[in-house]
């Protein structure tokens, strides 16, 4: 059984890991990395701030890797999440294509993977807004 300390921590841990994914992110577009890693590092750093968001508000939710069926979950909560739809579901996307081999686009550009920083940025400023 975990104590009160120890589940305080645990949004915590999300947002750390949530960071370190933006963090690489930003490396692999300053080094020319590959944008489709860029790209799904995105998503991860979106999902994984949604999901200690919710932890925070302990508001349950399912093994889900939809940023839009997350949002969603965080719009019960507050309905300013909402307005995030359309953002998240283009960064859904690169959680899909990008990580196996026959669903990954022939490339992503450096633009899309700067649209992506772009927005994973945006999107991780207002959740902490909000914690």
């Amino acid at each position: 059984m975990r104590n009160h300390k120890q589940e305080s921590r645990v949004p915590k841990q999300w947002f750390i890991k949530a960071e370190e994914d933006l963090g690489s992110a930003e490396i692999l577009f300053r080094e020319n990395g590959p944008a489709d890693t860029i790209c799904f590092l995105c998503q991860q750093a979106v999902e994984k701030y949604l999901k200690g968001y919710l932890i925070l508000k302990r508001k349950k939710f399912g093994k889900i890797h939809d940023l839009a069926a997350l949002l969603a979950v965080c719009g019960e909560i507050d309905k300013e999440f909402l307005d995030w739809y359309k953002e998240t579901e283009k960064l859904t996307s690169y959680y899909i294509e990008t990580r196996y081999p026959p669903d990954v686009p022939v490339s992503y550009t450096k633009e899309e993977a700067k649209e992506a920083l772009k927005l994973a940025e945006e999107i991780l400023e207002f959740v902490k807004k909000k914690i």
